[in-house]
């Protein structure tokens, strides 16, 4: 049998499409709530196309006897923090049978592609129905960073909302934007501490604060705020999560709740407990079948809050760090 690694080309996209199609269908039997359009390698192709419209992306692909059995895209960008690759969810597909070595192949190929451009931060996302996949990066020296996780509202009873004495909690509204923009270095502070230790250059806090600013002039978000005194203490926001080609989780009807954030000195109230059942509450009533949100594994107080709620862990993200210091001791 001939055994071949190539780069990922476009014309290998029907026969990757017909991969990535399977995958879905299996992810599909443990999560049916996933979307049923990535079953079709039609849908699956545009996924695809849009992964390899990114100016860095690239890929390899193995082939057995002239077929496709495997593929590994990614691209890679710049941050604030270092220079990232990113395989996506669609990015990886391998079919039934094949052993999980073929992927490992496939990044060592793409991996040291990415470390000869810098790029020493390398990130995958993996859905969590397949272990032995998840298995096979952490043998590559991955580990677990983040966590995307779905709620289906239709089989969630929301609790009746306790309200710490003294606390209103409201719906954010124009002029709330000096509020929300105070609250917008909670998250990346936390991120900050141990055991994440996650920076967030100042150069950016100022984008940061503008963007929280901003939340308040939008009508169409669920932005909710715990207040005291006129005093913020907490927020929760929710938005329309958006279809995309290259998007496997969203689905109509489905909020995403993008931020959460409580003041350091009002935690353990239940301040961010009343919001997530006030936020939620008004998702099912507005017609929103599914929740979709995600935190940060190493973020030990959010990895331990969200599942209470009833959330499913449907994707990881792992990440590998490179020592730079590769970059000149190999010739």
């Amino acid at each position: 049998m001939k055994t071949e690694l190539l780069p990922f080309t476009q014309d290998m996209i029907p026969e990757a499409s017909v991969l990535l199609a399977k995958c879905q269908q299996r992810n599909r039997r443990v999560f049916p709530f996933l979307p049923p359009r990535f079953e079709r390698p039609n849908a699956a192709a545009k996924a695809l196309e849009s992964l390899l419209d990114e100016k860095t992306t690239s890929g390899y692909a193995t082939l057995r006897d002239g077929k496709l059995v495997a593929y590994l895209i990614g691209d890679y960008t710049v941050e604030p923090w270092g220079r990232c690759g990113w395989i996506r969810l669609p990015g990886t597909a391998l079919a039934d049978g094949e052993s999980v070595a073929t992927l490992q192949d496939l990044y060592v190929l793409l991996g040291d592609d990415w470390v000869h451009n810098g790029v020493f931060i390398h990130h995958t996302y993996l859905s969590a129905t397949d272990p032995e996949i998840v298995n096979a990066w952490f043998a590559l020296d991955f580990g677990k960073e983040r966590i995307d996780a779905i709620l289906d509202l239709s089989k969630v009873e929301i609790q009746e909302i306790q309200i710490p004495s003294g606390i209103e909690i409201r719906r954010a509204v124009p002029g709330d934007n000096e509020r929300l923009a105070d609250m917008s270095d909670i998250i990346f502070r936390e991120l900050a501490k141990a055991p994440y230790w996650h920076p967030t250059p100042p150069e950016v806090w100022g984008d940061l604060r503008e963007g929280w600013a901003e939340l308040a002039d939008d009508s169409a978000l669920n932005i909710w705020l715990a207040m005291k005194n006129q005093n913020t203490l907490g927020m929760i926001g929710f938005w329309a999560q958006e279809e995309r080609d290259a998007d496997m989780l969203a689905t109509p009807k489905m909020a995403y709740l993008s931020v959460a954030a409580t003041r350091e000195e009002a935690r353990g109230r239940g301040i961010a407990t009343a919001l997530t059942w006030t936020g939620l509450a008004h998702c099912k009533q507005n017609g929103d079948e599914y929740c979709i949100t995600n935190w940060i594994s190493p973020n030990l107080a959010a990895s331990r809050f969200w599942p209470r709620f009833g959330f499913k862990e449907v994707v990881y993200r792992l990440t590998k760090q490179i020592n730079p210091m590769i970059a000149w001791t190999r010739e």
